[in-house]
Order: structure tokens, then sequence, then C-alpha cells
């Protein structure tokens, strides 16, 4: 079955120092959505988050240091969300429609989330310690891919031959050109049509009937989709930074 180690929270305020950190790392995500990491400058950070060039610079070494936490933090925002809403999912198959669902929809807005993303991508090209993180974030999103996947082929429910590495894979690069087409032209490439592709391309890939993919696709409006992505707010980070970092599991029910 999915995860069923639940999240705990903290509910308590956050101290002054992580509310501080939480609005400058916020800052700091939508400096790198809109401009990218090459040209994310701490005053345009320190800008964005309301605060002081000093102050950026009192939590932050430098702005190295300041690029690594914005990325840890995105990775295990997303990380702890997907855990939450992927919980209680117990059929591997309906889990990887749960988790193109999350990605497409995802747990913060698209624009911010997939501008953001795409900014590593294009980054890491040009630096080998961002190559590091944009791997880490791939090992982040491929391992409940692929676990899912595992189970569906020891069970005898993948088609002969089919690799679940190199399904993965192919998922993992369709989102990432979709979310490309969908950022550049949201009128012609609408999330809901990225969504309906990444599907699609599933159901061939793993030979699902369209009626039986349909009923697991229809049977997640009671569990992850349609709930809405939360705003990023330096709340959302705060939770990130004060939640010990995971990645999402996926077990066979016993």
């Amino acid at each position: 079955m999915a995860n069923s180690s639940e999240l705990s929270i903290p509910r308590t305020e956050p101290d002054l120092a992580t509310r501080r950190r939480a609005e400058i790392l916020t800052g700091s995500i939508r400096v790198i959505a809109r401009d990218g990491v090459v040209a994310a400058k701490l005053k345009d950070i320190a800008r964005e988050s309301g605060v002081s060039l000093g102050l950026v610079q009192h939590y932050f070494d430098t702005r190295d240091k300041l690029v690594d936490e914005t990325f840890t933090v995105m990775m295990r925002a997303i990380s702890q969300e997907a855990q939450r809403r992927l919980q209680g999912i117990e059929d591997p198959l309906e889990l990887i429609y749960a988790m193109n669902a999350l990605h497409v929809h995802g747990t913060i807005g698209f624009p911010e989330r997939w501008g953001f993303w795409s900014e590593l991508w294009a980054a890491a090209g040009r630096s080998e310690h961002l190559r590091g993180v944009s791997t880490q974030v791939y090992q982040l999103w491929a391992h409940p891919l692929e676990e899912a996947l595992e189970v569906l082929s020891t069970t005898d429910r993948l088609p002969s031959g089919a690799d679940p590495h190199r399904i993965a894979t192919g998922v993992l690069a369709l989102m990432d050109g979709l979310s490309i087409r969908t950022l550049a032209d949201p009128e012609g490439i609408s999330a809901e049509f990225m969504l309906q592709v990444l599907n699609d391309w599933v159901s061939t890939q793993l030979g699902v009937p369209p009626e039986v993919a349909a009923r697991h696709v229809a049977a997640l409006s009671h569990t992850t989709h349609p709930t809405a992505p939360r705003p990023l707010t330096p709340d959302v980070v705060a939770e990130a930074l004060r939640t010990p970092h995971s990645t999402t599991s996926f077990q066979t029910a016993t």
C-alpha cells in the first residue's frame, strides 16, 4: 500500500528566524522562476521577499548557499505534499495516474512550479553543481514511479519485455516537454491537455484498456485530484523547513 506513515506537521507558529528564512526562500523561488538561476540577484530576491539585502546576507552567507537552499526547500515541499496526497492509494497503477495528476496540477501553481524547474534544467547544462541538484530532483520524482512499475512487473501486470526504468524515464521526459509547451503557450496547451496526454501515453505503454484507465482516473476524484495547488507563501515554505525530508514510497499491500 502507499506509505502509511503520516507526516507530523507542526501546528505552532514558526519562530522568527524560520519565518524570515521562509520569506527569503519564497522570494528566491519566485525570482528564479521568473528570471532564471544565473540572473537571480540577491537584491532582486530581497525586494521580492520584502526584506533588506542585509537580512538576506545575514541568513544566507553567499548567493550559492541561498540557491542551494532554495532548491532543497522546494524539493522538500513537493515531497511532503506528494506523500500526503498519495497516501491510501493501494493499487500501483492508480498511483501512477495519481502521480501524473500531482505533477500537472501540483502542489504549487503551475507557472511558478514548472518555471522554477525549467530554470534548473537549463542552468544544469552550465553548472556541474546544479547538474547534481537536478539529478536529485529526478531521483525524487523517479523513485515512486519506478517502485510502482516494479510492483506491476512482479505481479505480471506489465506487457512482456516492458522495462520499469525506461517507462519511468519516458514519463518524466514527456512531463518536462509538455510543461515547457504549456508554459510557453498556455492557451494552446492547457494543463488538462497535458494530463490527458500523459495518461494516454502511460496507458499505451502499460497496455491498459481505455475503460480500465478511465476507472482509475475517476477514482482519483475521491483522493488526490482535483485538490487545487496551494499558493506559494512563506507559510508553505516554513512548513517545509520544519518538516524532515522524506520521499514517497510505494509498497505492496500485505
